[in-house]
């Protein structure tokens, strides 16, 4: 029994997030003069929203593909990622 719950949970971590089906009245936006291109928020980006090459020019949230759950938010050490909320 306890076999079949683990495996629930395993399963559920593999799969990809689902997009948000709410229309969110905000984007994230990642600051060029605060980015140091450390990779973090690329990373962890759930569904690969974010591009750019470490250690070069900015990277860049790619809004179709964002989901905004703000996990690149959390781990950015630069605060050099923000919500813009008037969009």
């Amino acid at each position: 029994m306890l076999k079949n719950i683990l495996s629930r949970f395993t399963k559920n971590a593999e799969e990809k997030p689902k997009i948000n089906p709410v229309t969110a009245l905000y984007q994230y936006q990642i600051n060029a003069e605060e980015c140091r291109s450390c990779d973090r928020c690329r990373k962890v980006c759930k569904v690969g929203a974010i591009s750019g090459e470490r250690g070069q020019a900015v990277y860049v949230i790619d809004e179709e593909k964002c989901i905004k759950c703000g996990t690149c938010v959390k781990w950015c050490k630069y605060k050099a990622i923000q919500r813009l909320d008037s969009v």
